[in-house]
This record gives C-alpha cells, sequence and structure tokens, in this order.
C-alpha cells in the first residue's frame, strides 16, 4: 500500500503541473490534487486490495483522483 500511495501522491504533482500551471501560483490545486490521490488510493484498498501491487492501476489511480480532487475544488468554489 505504501508504494501505491507514494506512487499516487507523485503524480498529484505532475497532473497539477500539467493541468493547472505551476505549483507555487497554484498551491491549493496542489493540495486538493494530493488529497484527490490519497482517498482514491484507500478508495482502491479498500474494494480491490490485490491491485496493490500492479504498478498501472497505482498511476491510473493517481491521475484519477489528483483530477477529481481538483475538479471537485473548482465546483466547490464555483459555487460560493
Amino acid at each position: 500500500m505504501a508504494d501505491l500511495l507514494l506512487s499516487a501522491v507523485l503524480t498529484a504533482f505532475t497532473m497539477v503541473r500539467v493541468i493547472k500551471g505551476s505549483w507555487l501560483r497554484n498551491p491549493q490545486y496542489l493540495a486538493t490534487g494530493i488529497v484527490g490521490a490519497i482517498v482514491g488510493t484507500l478508495v482502491l484498498h479498500a474494494y480491490w486490495p490485490a491491485y496493490d501491487d500492479d504498478f498501472i492501476v497505482g498511476g491510473v489511480t493517481g491521475i484519477f483522483g489528483s483530477w477529481a480532487g481538483m475538479v471537485l475544488f473548482d465546483a466547490i468554489v464555483g459555487m460560493a
């Protein structure tokens, strides 16, 4: 699980850089990307613990979790 979590968090850094730009100008997106990646990893571990050692699934979980966290953050800020 630790390898999957580390992979997801590092993928969150890449996703924020690709989607939103610099980390220093957008620290809120970095935080939501990391939280989204962690939540995605925990959900994956809760429902499919056999995929904890799969490299491809870990990367996809990090990408989707980061993206979902940023989209949710944008939706919440847009409603306010």
